[in-house]
């Protein structure tokens, strides 16, 4: 059946609810022979206020000529003789100076009691609740007596029990109660059946739009009821649809741009308008060191962007670009934990938001100026033996072979530089050729390093002067194999070996160790020459980067020897290190992997 023949909401409901309006009608009866029992106690009250009253003029001289408290209480009995009205005579401090039913002294304080504080704030004051002195149910009728300067002088309080109100009003309010019952039982029928044919299809709906709350988007609501609750569910059913196709298509294109955010290296982060990051890519967090979650403060922002970066300068430069219409560009230098240049690029992106793209140039500003030094460095390096060369040869052309002594010393010259050239290339073509492994990675072999190690030394013992000492270090361990490529290895000893000799004849003998520490085979070269200077340890192994140019040139170095041991190491997966201390000397230390690393 479908939708639109079902009956309307109208027809379905408006049986029931005639019914209800002749039952609303019986029960406005009942409601008006209700309103006698409310007569009783408006007479009641009436009489109790006008006992309180009259009974406040006869107390009023006693109470301004102090007499005693037997007086007041002799007057108040008189006044309620015969009758079934209870008179309290209260001063201004709570105290009961006279009561017609208990002893005075053995009450408590009846500051607190209702209608004694609205007795005193507004002359006179009622209410209802149970008696503490009697346990009955009482009705109160206070009034205040005053002085002439308007200060309160008494309260005089007139009361009465529920319970004496008399037969007619219980009888009264018998018909009352069993009429009302008749007219109960008959609501609680009708209006149990209409709200069982009301509610039922309601409650259909409204247990799947729970369904729904819950993201069971794909449950269905049973399309039944009257032609508007059923149309109602068809259209949350439809509405259920549509909202699952769009949120899949939300959920792929935030996992797409999740996806895209956490693979690009730069920094990335949504700055709201408050200078509070409200998301950021792991590149950020990793920037700044933050955690991998916010913090769990009900909020989904990570803080405060000055909180976060501990920058200044990156703060001040989002909140102008939280006010500009378009994007912004800056650079700044980030100071802690260690100096970096960054680019800033924002771009607003609506609502009083803007993203934020922080690149860290600082890597390739120190290539740039790698390559900048390394430029210049080769040549330099290459022009000294080229002028050296082309001097000796020129100054043989103008003067002829007619001293041969002099000749020879000028083509001596000539060979010393084109050595040192040869030298300069050789190596230069060795660093390339490693570079080139540390990219396509090296065949390895089982290393005996005892053997290394005697080889290497033995062939710079006999290069160097005989004053140069070469020696195993105390923590030199034998036995140890190292998976290495044992050319390249021995390469790199004989470079420490050959850097080392040359600062060492003065000092004592360079000890040479390997030892594994922490999975790795440490090779290590151990000096007494003169120290290297702190400001010079972190590019030493730059390629011809010296200390001391003229006596680096004058010992036969390259400039290539220690950068060709830093990238050796890194084809074998591994590093080097340096402790040095000016005047104590220097520790060269290479690490390699004992388990080789698969790249």
């Amino acid at each position: 059946m479908s939708v639109t023949n079902r009956t309307k909401l109208f027809y379905w409901i408006y049986p029931p609810y005639l019914a209800t309006a002749l039952v609303c009608a019986l029960a406005f009866t009942a409601f008006t022979s209700s309103r006698a029992s409310d007569f009783f106690f408006e007479l009641t009250s009436l009489e109790l206020h006008e006992t309180a009253k009259l009974a406040a003029n006869a107390f009023e001289p006693l109470l301004s000529s102090d007499s005693p408290k037997e007086s007041l209480g002799a007057l108040a009995s008189a006044l309620t003789n015969n009758t079934q009205i209870r008179l309290t005579v209260i001063d201004p401090d709570g105290l009961v100076l006279a009561d017609t039913v208990a002893d005075p002294s053995a009450m408590d304080l009846h500051l607190d009691r209702d209608e004694i504080r609205r007795a005193f704030s507004r002359g006179s004051g009622s209410a209802v609740r149970t008696s503490v002195s009697t346990g009955i149910t009482t009705t109160y009728e206070a009034v205040a007596l005053r002085r002439a300067d308007g200060s309160p002088l008494a309260i005089v309080r007139a009361s009465m029990p529920f319970s004496i109100l008399g037969t007619r009003k219980n009888e009264l309010a018998l018909h009352v109660f069993l009429f009302g019952f008749v007219i109960l039982a008959l609501v609680s029928v009708i209006a149990g059946l209409l709200a069982h044919r009301l509610v039922q299809p309601i409650l259909r709906i409204h247990s799947g739009a729970r369904l729904f709350a819950q993201g069971r988007l794909k449950d269905k609501i049973p399309e039944t009821g009257p032609r508007e609750v059923a149309s109602l569910a068809a259209m949350m059913n439809k509405m259920a649809e549509d909202l699952d196709s769009r949120i899949r298509i939300v959920a792929s294109q935030q996992a797409e741009l999740a996806s895209i955010l956490n693979g690009i290296p730069e920094a990335v982060a949504v700055i709201g308008p408050a200078l509070d990051v409200l998301a950021c890519n792991p590149a950020f967090r990793k920037m700044f060191q933050l955690p991998a979650l916010p913090p769990e403060t009900g909020s989904p922002s990570w803080g405060a962007l000055i909180a976060l970066t501990r920058s200044a300068e990156l703060s001040d430069f989002m909140a102008a670009a939280l006010h500009a219409e378009g994007p912004l560009e800056a650079g700044i230098t980030r100071y802690a934990p260690e100096a970096r240049q960054l680019r800033l690029i924002s771009s607003p992106m609506g609502q009083g938001k803007s993203v934020l793209v922080i690149s860290d140039l600082t890597h390739l500003n120190r290539l740039e100026t790698v390559r900048r030094d390394f430029t210049t460095n080769v040549s330099h390096e290459l022009r000294t033996p080229i002028t050296s060369i082309k001097a000796a040869l020129e100054t043989l052309q103008d003067s002829g072979f007619d001293d041969a002594e002099r000749a020879r010393n000028f083509l001596t010259m000539a060979l010393r530089g084109t050595g040192r050239l040869e030298a300069i290339l050789s190596d230069l073509f060795s660093l390339a050729r490693i570079e080139e492994d540390e990219s396509h990675g090296i065949e390895t072999e089982a290393v005996d390093m005892d053997a290394l190690i005697d080889g290497v030394v033995g062939e710079v013992r006999s290069a160097v002067p005989d004053s140069v000492v070469i020696e195993r270090g105390p923590d030199c361990e034998s036995g140890l194999v190292v998976p290495a490529h044992p050319g390249l290895l021995r390469q790199a000893l004989s470079n420490l070996l050959e850097n080392a000799s040359k600062y060492a004849s003065s000092g004592g003998p360079i000890a040479v160790s390997v030892y594994a520490e922490d999975g790795n085979a440490v090779l290590s070269v151990a000096d007494k020459g003169p120290g290297i200077p702190a400001r010079d340890r972190e590019r030493i192994f730059e390629r011809f980067y010296r200390i001391d140019r003229a006596r680096s040139r004058d010992t036969g170095g390259t400039g290539l020897g220690l950068a060709i041991v830093k990238h050796i190491a890194r084809a074998h997966s591994g590093f080097v290190t340096l402790d040095s201390e000016e005047g104590s000397g220097s520790i060269f230390r290479i690490h390699i992997p004992l388990v080789r690393l698969q790249r």
